[in-house]
């Protein structure tokens, strides 16, 4: 160690020197003598910056006395990697690195804020000996905290979400990786080495060849290209893993080599989820349409009891017959409407949806039979793109157009020269628009009634009401026009 003597005798001529070379240095400065104390000589103003003391004469002090380390560990701490450094230097007579390291400042307001600190500690001799150490220092603080935090990120990932970090050499296969990533693909620790290999050995067989593809394809991209891979992974046990990774090529600042880097997901859990709950909606569309089926039979059984019951009243004969048989044919041809309905439902997006024009195009066809009429004495427009309701609604709508057409099949005699038209559309206000038009036979007034009974009348009024629909009817000439007008809002598929 320097003598007192030397300290006394020397310090002043030393500070003056030093000045001279360190003062307009951009880093920050400090010389101190490996003493007990560790004697401050010398900073410059880089240092007063950087360690908050502008203002403050610190020459002759110890440095522990200038700069008072906190009382907790990182303060302990602090104080023997300084001593360690300097003990390292006057037993060696070589430099020393420390760093990045903790030592905490203290604020104006009398508390300690974190600060870390990249040191270099060297010798200064004269005549061969050790008379003061160097110490140059940077403020490390804002990179060694979001390194910190960085860290704190990917460990709270990877045991939240089953993520895990890797790095890939595609030259020379050498892959680290977290631990999490062997036990992704079934292996015990350090059981499958340093290399890619033995993973690629379990990506399925049907997977594999994209997994190359997808190296080969962001090895030749611009940096900052994203590679994508999901993939199955099959374990030794039979069982089947599903992973995902995200990844791009850097450049390793260690051997300047491009490496594939990035992290693993564990999907299987989701994945597992995912398929259980797609064949849970397919046995429910499953069990959907079977039931929509049964009761499509169902309704035929009950037309086809309808029509014998019919086939009775009209063997039978007589006035009270004749107006029984007619309201059988009216609750035939509803309950007709309710089965063409049930024929045209589709299960789409886990809603139970009908192509209106398919629908409407039933609902003609059957009543053009049952009325036996040919296929020109009924005629159906409609727009080529499709238009989707929930099944509830096109329930209603097929009844209200039943009755209408049952009315213009009733009052207007169609043929193949005045027939009943049918016409579908939708207004640029999204609006669906329906209109039945057919000639009166009638050329003294205008027959507007749905049918004599008023049965069919509280239908139409009824499910007009219940999805929101408008209906009027009205005699241009010798033509009598109905027209439904309904919104679409969240109806259309």
């Amino acid at each position: 160690m320097t003598s007192d003597v030397l300290v006394s005798q020397e310090t002043s001529s030393l500070s003056d020197i030093l000045a001279l070379g360190f003062e307009a240095v951009p880093f920050a400065a400090l010389f101190y003598l490996p003493d007990d104390k560790l004697t401050l000589l010398w900073r410059n103003s880089a240092h007063a910056i950087m360690s908050g003391s502008v203002g403050a004469d610190i020459t002759g002090m110890g440095m522990f006395e200038a700069f008072p380390p906190s009382a907790d560990a990182a303060g302990s701490d602090a104080v023997n990697f300084i001593r360690n450094a300097t003990n390292d230097i006057m037993r060696t007579g070589k430099p020393q690195e420390v760093g990045p390291a903790r030592f905490d400042l203290l604020s104006d307001e009398g508390h300690y804020v974190e600060h870390h600190w990249q040191m270099h500690f060297a010798p200064i001799r004269k005549d061969g000996e050790i008379i003061a150490i160097l110490q140059t220092a940077r403020d490390v603080t804002e990179a060694t905290l979001t390194a910190l935090l960085a860290q704190s990120h990917r460990r709270a990932a990877t045991s939240t979400a089953a993520v895990a970090y890797f790095s890939y050499d595609p030259e020379t296969d050498l892959f680290l990786r977290h631990d999490a990533i062997d036990a992704m693909f079934g292996f015990a620790p350090e059981e499958a080495g340093l290399y890619a290999a033995p993973f690629f050995q379990r990506v399925h067989e049907d997977d594999i060849g994209a997994v190359y593809a997808e190296v080969e394809r962001v090895l030749a991209a611009p940096h900052g290209d994203i590679a994508s891979f999901d993939y199955r992974v099959c374990l030794p046990t039979g069982e089947e893993r599903f992973v995902r990774i995200r990844g791009e090529i850097a450049t390793d600042p260690v051997d300047r080599k491009p490496k594939l880097v990035g992290t693993f997901v564990d999907l299987t859990d989701i994945e597992t989820a995912r398929r259980d709950l797609q064949q849970a909606v397919h046995v429910r569309e499953a069990l959907v349409v079977e039931a929509n089926h049964r009761i499509k039979n169902s309704l035929q059984i009950a037309l086809s009891l309808l029509r014998l019951q019919a086939n009775k009243l009209m063997v039978a004969g007589g006035p009270a017959a004749d107006k029984a048989r007619e309201a059988l044919r009216a609750v035939e041809s509803r309950v007709r409407a309710v089965a063409d309905v049930h024929a045209a439902i589709q299960i789409d997006d886990d809603v139970a949806q009908i192509d209106l024009v398919t629908l409407f195009n039933r609902l003609v066809l059957s009543t053009r039979k049952s009325a036996e009429l040919p296929d020109e004495a009924m005629v159906f427009t409609h727009p080529t793109e499709r238009i989707r309701l929930k099944s509830d609604t096109a329930i209603a709508l097929s009844l209200m157009l039943n009755e209408l057409l049952t009315n213009a099949i009733k009052y207007g005699a169609p043929n193949a020269q005045s027939p009943v038209t049918l016409d579908l559309d939708v207004s640029d206000d999204r609006a669906l628009q329906i209109t039945v038009s057919n000639a009166d036979r009638d050329t003294t007034k205008a027959n507007l009634d749905i049918d004599s009974t008023g049965t069919g009348e509280r239908l139409v009024q009824q499910f007009a009401m219940q999805i929101g629909a408008e209906i009027s009817r009205t005699k241009d000439g010798t033509m009598v026009v109905a027209r439904v007008t309904m919104p679409l809002g969240e109806q259309r598929g």
